[in-house]
């Protein structure tokens, strides 16, 4: 740990090549606060040092108790180049991870709900920390009873609010750019599709006059939710159908009938970075060209502002690789304590939201 702390590379490599009881991913969670060698040589902002760690199996993603890695204090102590670094490495390692995850689920299961998935981004190694550094993934979240609560959140069987009023102003943002992108919404001819309807706070405005959409599609899997779409009389409204079940079913099913749609918005709960990439790799059939616009709830990572930006970064690269440009758009966001009472953890923690705006590539650039 000293020689990471000095950023001394050479002394680090004699180190970790002859053994002498180092290793690069050891963590004591009574050090300095549980720190990493990683975490001390980033905020040293030795590039060198990292490199070699790294590439001794230190693990770009350890924490200490405070919830930062080694990417956060190279961020915060100004070392650019470092954080660069950083972000290519961890980028590459998630996209290994997630080939990694797919080979095993198709190898080994039948199904992704028959395994709990190995790690989400910024879970891999932590050395103690508090509930909002839990994995966000609920691979039983459908057959749990959820509850809508005082009309500004939905929980679910754990206390966790799957949806949340202070989300109003990030969902009509989202609503504005998957149906100003279209270019037709003042003729109502606009198709739209919302995957998750949680409390129904998109959809909501998706109906008002201004949008008005022609079709409106609404895919919601959890029974309770579904219920309370069906008292609320969402099966009435013109222009809106209701899709019950699971996308992974259902998406597939629209594309058989050969709907595409102008705007697209995807806001599940309790599920893997994969699904969210397996949604995506579907917006190719169900995105109209050249002028369609998707977007979804960037809730990506949300209590570590690094690992958030690594996620953002690997969602880009794979809609890139399949014909998409991919924007972010800032938004400010003022989350009080006060509207997280009752809820057993936060699930947003920054005062900037990333807002993705995914619209098809130039096919000549």
């Amino acid at each position: 740990m000293e020689a990471c702390q000095k950023g001394d590379a050479e002394a680090v490599s004699h180190l970790l090549r002859t053994g002498r009881g180092c290793s690069a991913s050891q963590q004591d969670p009574h050090y300095r606060n549980g720190s990493s060698p990683l975490i001390e040589a980033a905020r040293t902002g030795s590039l060198e040092t990292c490199r070699i760690l790294l590439e001794h199996g230190a693990p770009w993603n350890a924490i200490d108790k405070d919830g930062k890695c080694a990417g956060n204090y190279a961020s915060d102590l100004g070392h650019q180049s470092l954080v660069n670094y950083l972000v290519d490495v961890a980028v590459t390692a998630e996209l290994l991870l997630g080939a990694s995850i797919r080979t095993e689920m198709s190898t080994t299961y039948t199904s992704k709900e028959a395994t709990k998935p190995i790690v989400d981004i910024g879970t891999g190694s932590r050395c103690g920390g508090p509930v909002e550094h839990e994995p966000c993934t609920k691979s039983d979240f459908l057959s749990r009873d959820v509850c809508y609560v005082d009309g500004d959140k939905l929980l679910d069987g754990d206390g966790d609010a799957v949806m949340m009023e202070w989300e109003r102003p990030l969902m009509r943002a989202h609503a504005s750019v998957i149906m100003g992108g279209s270019g037709t919404s003042a003729t109502g001819k606009v198709s739209v599709m919302n995957v998750g309807f949680g409390m129904g706070i998109i959809d909501s405005i998706l109906q008002e006059e201004q949008f008005s959409p022609a079709l409106h599609v609404i895919v919601e899997a959890h029974p309770g939710v579904y219920a309370q779409m069906i008292k609320d009389g969402w099966d009435k409204k013109p222009n809106v159908r209701i899709v019950y079940g699971k996308w992974q079913d259902e998406v597939p099913k629209l594309i058989e009938e050969g709907i595409k749609f102008d705007g697209v918005f995807f806001d599940t709960y309790g599920e893997h970075f994969t699904d969210l990439e397996d949604f995506q790799n579907l917006l190719v059939d169900l995105l109209k060209k050249p002028a369609g616009v998707y977007s979804f709830f960037n809730g990506l990572a949300p209590d570590n502002i690094f690992f958030h930006g690594v996620a953002c970064q690997c969602v880009k690269l794979q809609l890139s690789g399949i014909g998409f440009n991919v924007e972010f758009a800032t938004c400010d966001i003022d989350v009080s304590d006060e509207a997280w009472k009752g809820v057993r953890r936060k699930y947003w923690h920054n005062c900037t939201y990333y807002l993705p705006i995914i619209t098809w590539a130039n096919e000549n650039s």
